[in-house]
């Protein structure tokens, strides 16, 4: 091989070298922006999720934050000025989300296991369950315990027997929920009585019982700190928030699952006209496979949403959910539940917001 030879191959080999590297590059910088509801749950999603995938991808995820607010995907939506590339959605917002054009209609079936996920009620027309968010009871067992304890939403209304303030997400859904349950009704009755005549005012009626001992919270991080410092003697929460705010401030808060509790299903769905939706769907797959499932309930404490990942969970995870007590479970899901809050919705966060106000 003459020079002049020698040194074709070397500049070619060398703009190879360069195109790999720029191909590498763009894949490095490229970027997904995807919205949670920020806190632990969102520490516990980057750490078994996001970051393992842009390991794997090259794909790097931006993380931002919300409150569940359909209003700020609509106006992304109807103004053509997307931010967001995926999004955690519960299920009424899934549900309206699709059905308004908010969100991609995907087909998971042709993506996932179908059968994975028919616990949690299955996928979406646009959403795939990622998340099983149970919440219930909580109080601090180095403030009650033994017969002190409180055992049920009835103890809760009990303000002569356990005094204190208690503590309440600022959020129509579950609180009447939870007010009915207290009143009597049987957690797999709620969206029945809820959606009957009367069943609302009902519900109003039980929580006016104790509105002037409840703080409104409006985080899940609230929640915990009131517990933590004392300010309430009990409240509502979800289970990852009480298992991370256990683990990091070595406390014993409980949950008393036979109480009654409720149980969100949390779907991850790709904003309708993101220009990465491809991108958006590979990190929803990877997101819903066994392990990092496995891998995010370890962190958090939830119940996976894939059935497969049940086996891959420690024998601690799996003695800390509320398996013995699946019937005082209420599903915030189904046809019933959905159309009511679809319907109703507007007039009671109203009414909700104005009743929590005086």
């Amino acid at each position: 091989m003459n020079i002049k030879e020698k040194c074709r191959v070397g500049v070619s080999g060398l703009a190879v070298m360069l195109i790999m590297s720029v191909v590498s590059q763009a894949a490095s910088t490229e970027k997904l922006t995807v919205v949670n509801q920020g806190g632990a749950p969102g520490d516990a999603q980057r750490k078994a999720v996001f970051e393992p995938f842009t390991a794997k991808t090259g794909i790097g995820i931006v993380a931002d934050t919300y409150n569940q607010e359909l209003a700020k995907i609509r106006a992304q939506i109807e103004t053509g000025n997307l931010i967001w590339d995926a999004a955690s959605v519960h299920s009424l917002n899934e549900s309206i989300g699709c059905d308004e054009g908010l969100l991609e209609p995907i087909d998971w079936s042709k993506l996932l296991p179908e059968a994975d996920f028919k616990a949690v009620g299955g996928f979406g027309k646009c959403g795939a369950p990622y998340l099983v968010s149970p919440g219930g009871l909580v109080y601090d067992a180095e403030r009650f315990s033994g017969n002190e304890a409180p055992k049920s939403w009835k103890d809760f209304w009990n303000i002569e027997k356990w005094p204190g303030k208690r503590g309440l997400p600022y959020q129509p859904d579950q609180v009447l929920e939870i007010a009915l349950i207290s009143d009597g009704v049987a957690p797999k009755d709620v969206p029945e009585v809820l959606a009957k005549p009367g069943g609302v005012d009902r519900a109003f009626a039980q929580l006016e019982k104790i509105k002037p001992h409840i703080v409104w919270w409006k985080t899940g991080d609230e929640s915990m700190q009131l517990l933590l410092t004392k300010e309430i003697a009990m409240g509502y929460g979800w289970q990852g928030r009480v298992n991370v705010a256990n683990r990091s401030n070595k406390r014993n808060l409980r949950i008393v699952w036979e109480a009654g509790y409720t149980s969100a299903v949390i779907y991850m769905a790709v904003m309708k006209g993101s220009p990465r939706k491809q991108e958006a769907i590979e990190l929803i797959k990877y997101t819903l496979a066994a392990e990092p499932q496995a891998h995010y309930a370890e962190l958090m404490g939830y119940p996976p949403a894939n059935e497969r990942s049940f086996a891959l969970l420690s024998e601690e995870n799996r003695a800390s959910q509320p398996t013995k007590f699946l019937d005082r479970g209420m599903m915030q899901a189904g046809d019933l539940y959905i159309d009511f809050w679809r319907d109703n919705g507007d007039s009671i966060r109203q009414r909700f917001s104005t009743f929590a106000a005086r």
